[in-house]
């Protein structure tokens, strides 16, 4: 009985092996799949660049991946182009030529790998700023499949302008007067757009009565200012000597790589008042050539309304005075009248005419500022008088000669009077 059952298993198992088909495993083919990964300005995707109105050859980057499990073959994109964007070439004629798309090949993108599609753009200087889309055409084949495919993605492209701003202004001394030298004026921009400002140039539009320290101390080359960037830049000028006290508005002006003359803003720069001196009197009026230790008293006031402190004076009179021609005079308060007194020898060479000297003041104001100014007086020159030693020469000769004429007049008189008392008296009279 078992041996019955026994077989009878090995009978079915023999027919379901001869009955039923092997089934061998089938492999399914793969699909390449490529998707738009990264749009970016510049080549480095982790320093991407902007761009503004104006810029010309400017480097698209487009990132595409195979997301697919299959090579995508003979990947091809083409960028169609319009306005404000073009593509420009030169031809064989030397002209321009324009193109209203880009072919760029990448060749075979293997599963999950990226190719990056480089696309030189130039952009109207005219263009608004805001994000722009362009098609980008993907034509390929899968590794299996002859049959191209093409697929368009749509990106979107963003132009941004530099927006720039004063932020601070400082001027180096803090205090600047009129007469100032050398002022250092550091003005901070920030650039506060979206876009980088390229090739920034800076200028001061300088009026009466200020003016450039030097050639080209009222402009500067900064560069490329990134957005958010600060940047400083540092003028030196001077201020005219008769300059009003008061607030100051000069233009900050830049010239931007494709663009005109744009005024940035107003620097408002401050001018104080100091103290003002005029000249009351001066005497004598007039010396000779060749006087030695004349005592020269010059009177002067404060007519402006602020304290000058520790006011010195010195006779600028050149060639031919010399001697002790400095003063001090201390503390001159508004209004207050001092004078002054200098030694002076004149040159025996001097040319007799009218001289206008310089009288120069030296104070400190505000406790800490060191100023100084002139005022200008005359003095007049005549000819050398005669020196007195020859004077009182001259003095005793001619009493030398009166006594010695007079002496002689006396010993005549006197001889004539003896004569004639020794002469004999006439006989005939006695």
């Amino acid at each position: 009985m078992k041996s019955r059952n026994l077989g009878l298993i090995l009978l079915v198992l023999f027919s379901s092996t001869v009955l039923i088909p092997s089934v061998q495993p089938v492999q399914a083919l793969g699909v390449p799949q490529l998707v738009l990964t990264s749009v970016y300005w510049g080549t480095n995707p982790m320093a991407p660049l902007t761009v503004q109105p104006g810029d010309e050859s400017a480097t698209l980057s487009i990132v595409i991946t195979n997301t697919g499990d299959d090579f995508a073959r003979s990947v091809r994109g083409r960028l169609e182009l319009k306005p404000p964007f073009t593509y420009e070439y030169s031809s064989e004629s030397g002209g321009k030529q324009s193109l209203s798309s880009i072919v760029s090949d990448a060749g075979d993108i293997a599963p999950g790998q990226s190719f990056t599609f480089q696309f030189l753009l130039s952009i109207d200087s005219e263009a608004a700023e805001g994000v722009y889309q362009l098609a980008l055409e993907l034509t390929y084949r899968s590794a299996r499949e002859l049959q191209e495919t093409s697929e368009t993605v749509y990106i979107s492209i963003p132009i941004w302008r530099g927006e720039l701003h004063i932020q601070t202004v400082v001027t180096t001394p803090p205090k600047v007067y009129p007469g100032s030298r050398q002022v250092a004026l550091a003005v901070m921009i920030i650039n506060s757009g979206r876009g980088a400002v390229k090739n920034l140039e800076v200028s001061l539009d300088l009026q009466d009565p200020f003016k450039a320290s030097s050639t080209g101390s009222d402009r500067a080359f900064i560069g490329t200012v990134e957005p958010g960037q600060p940047s400083q830049v540092q003028f030196l000028l001077d201020i005219a000597d008769d300059a009003e006290a008061g607030n100051y508005p000069l233009k900050l002006e830049a010239v931007i790589e494709g663009s005109n003359q744009t005024t940035i803003g107003t620097v408002d720069f401050a001018v104080a008042e100091k103290a003002e001196f005029t000249l009351l009197s001066i005497t004598p009026e007039a010396v000779h050539a060749g006087d030695s230790g004349i005592t020269l008293r010059v009177t002067v006031k404060n007519v402006g309304r602020i304290k000058a402190e520790s006011v010195r004076v010195q006779l600028m009179a050149g060639n031919y005075f010399s001697g002790t021609l400095s003063d001090l005079l201390g503390t001159m308060n508004p209004g207050e009248t001092k004078t002054a007194f200098f030694t002076v020898d004149v040159d025996g060479k001097a040319v007799p005419q009218q001289y206008t000297v310089d009288l120069r003041l030296d104070w400190t104001q505000d406790e800490v500022y060191n100023l100084n100014g002139t005022v200008p007086l005359s003095i007049a020159v005549k000819e050398a008088s005669p020196p007195f030693l020859l004077i009182m020469i001259g003095v005793l000769v001619i009493a030398v000669v009166i006594f010695s004429v007079l002496g002689r007049r006396r010993r005549r008189h006197k001889e004539a009077k003896q004569a004639a008392s020794q002469k004999p008296k006439d006989p005939d009279r006695i």
